[in-house]
């Protein structure tokens, strides 16, 4: 902040002791406008769930999140933020990311909001469980529009809409993996069923599961990648990357189970991308050929 700004926002907290949420929130708004300061956002949150405007409370959280992290104090505003928007598995993922002592208290404000939105919102919970249950309807985006809306359901019904979700064929396998992998992150310790990219279903436990990030064969992989292009061809290295990152959204959770030879599938990628072809009729070149088309089809490259 510069000298001027520094004092619009001397003068918001005046008006904050006071309690005249309105015109501290009117310059915290211009000062998160005009500057990045991390503070002047997380006063503009504070003051705008004083004020009961959660909504645009919410939104500003979920832009920057990690702004959030700094202290409990703030931490808990974030979370008591999602709850009242009845945004609980959202919720549970902020408290999963953050330090681990602050897990039971933050966890026990979800828990009690998820028990006042049973008895107050059931209706609400069971048009938004049903609207889950039919995820498969839509094309990917709507697909993820409404897994979006899904997380505004308590823990319990989202894994009821799970089971049902991860069997479905007609629902996008990157919607399938981002349910799992956020069901990982939250350590949710129960047995579910989901149809894979093969059309066999499978069976996984989230919390048993290992960080895709930390499996060996991965791992690997990305080092030879590192090896071969890190410091050679800057451009290569990063359409590497990118379409390593896609392949493994797609075998996600079974990619250790496919990644057998992490040396043949590094050499199969990197021929690909420079357009070689093996010649080797190899399991490596059959998977690699298949997630190619399945990338093919998203509507836009990335995540």
């Amino acid at each position: 902040m510069n000298e001027g700004q520094a004092k619009r926002y001397q003068q918001a907290e005046k008006l904050i002791k006071q309690e005249k949420w309105g015109p501290a929130g009117d310059i915290l708004d211009s000062l998160v406008t005009e500057t990045t300061d991390p503070d002047a956002t997380r006063q503009l949150v504070r003051v705008l769930y004083k004020d009961h405007q959660y909504v645009q409370a919410l939104s500003n959280v979920v832009e920057e999140p990690e702004l959030f992290y700094q202290t409990e104090e703030f931490a808990k505003l974030a979370v008591k933020i999602m709850v009242q928007n009845q945004r609980f598995m959202l919720a549970r993922l902020f408290i999963a990311n953050g330090p681990a002592e602050w897990q039971q208290d933050l966890d026990k404000l979800v828990c009690d909001g998820e028990q006042i939105a049973q008895t107050k919102y059931q209706q609400t919970i069971q048009q938004r469980l049903k609207t889950f249950y039919h995820l498969g309807d839509g094309d990917l985006l709507e697909q993820r529009q409404r897994l979006n809306e899904a997380y505004a359901l308590p823990l319990g019904d989202f894994i009821l809409g799970t089971r049902f979700v991860l069997r479905d064929p007609f629902v996008h396998y990157l919607i399938k993996a981002d349910i799992i992998e956020n069901l990982r992150k939250l350590g949710v310790d129960t047995q579910l069923d989901y149809l894979w990219i093969d059309n066999h279903e499978y069976q996984v436990n989230p919390a048993e599961m290992t960080a895709q990030d930390e499996v060996p064969a991965i791992k690997t992989v990305r080092q030879i990648i590192k090896d071969r292009l890190g410091d050679q061809d800057a451009i290569s290295f990063r359409m590497a990357k990118q379409q390593l990152e896609l392949q493994l959204i797609f075998l996600f959770p079974r990619a250790a189970n496919i990644i057998t030879n992490p040396t043949e599938w590094a050499e199969v990628l990197l021929k690909t991308l420079n357009g070689q072809e093996s010649g080797n009729d190899t399991a490596a070149e059959k998977w690699q050929q298949r997630l190619m088309t399945l990338i093919s089809t998203l509507p836009q490259v990335g995540k």
